[in-house]
């Protein structure tokens, strides 16, 4: 891989860590409760409050373009959910965005699906989305918001989305992005 693009991606990736404690303080103020159910709230409250931040950025910036579908709303303040899995230390996202990086392929390898080892906080990192849409399912999310919370980090455009759906989900993940 190009020295280039790797050391462009590491550095998006800290300026997007940088960005996490120096956050405007109207992202702060978006109440969740106006948007999310009890079940949706739950999984929202069990976030660290670094990611609930970056959640509320996430919906800050597509509440700032126009945007008011309440399905936005809650893929982009729910669409991180399945990092509470486990507990999720910096060193561990460290080591993904490299492995990431530098070999992508060597993050599969070291990410592991068996709870309780080193190497599973980077399976969750790894598998989040898919993670965090089921957690979403089970508190009776609606569908679409499962699928955006599902394919927000996928390349593509999953089959069975709707034009609809499709277009909410890019949006999510470019707010995402830019947050």
């Amino acid at each position: 891989m190009d020295t280039r693009i790797v050391a462009g991606r590491i550095l998006h990736r800290l300026r997007q860590f940088w960005w996490h404690f120096r956050a405007p303080a109207d992202v702060v103020d978006i109440d969740p409760v106006a948007y999310l159910s009890d079940g949706q709230l739950a999984l929202f409250d069990a976030m660290s409050p670094s990611e609930q931040r970056h959640a509320r950025t996430t919906w800050n910036i597509l509440r700032q373009a126009g945007q008011t579908d309440v399905r936005l709303a809650q893929a982009a303040l729910l669409h991180d959910i399945g990092k509470t899995a486990c507990s999720v230390h910096l060193w561990h996202r460290v080591a993904k965005v490299l492995l990431e990086a530098i070999r992508p392929q060597s993050l599969l390898w070291f990410a592991e699906s068996a709870p309780g080892t080193w190497r599973y906080p980077l399976y969750v990192l790894t598998h989040h989305a898919e993670l965090g849409a089921r957690a979403a399912e089970s508190v009776g999310t609606d569908p679409l918001v499962v699928a955006l919370i599902r394919w927000h980090h996928s390349p593509g455009l999953p089959e069975g989305l709707n034009s609809d759906g499709r277009h909410l989900l890019s949006l999510v993940r470019y707010a995402d992005e830019l947050s």
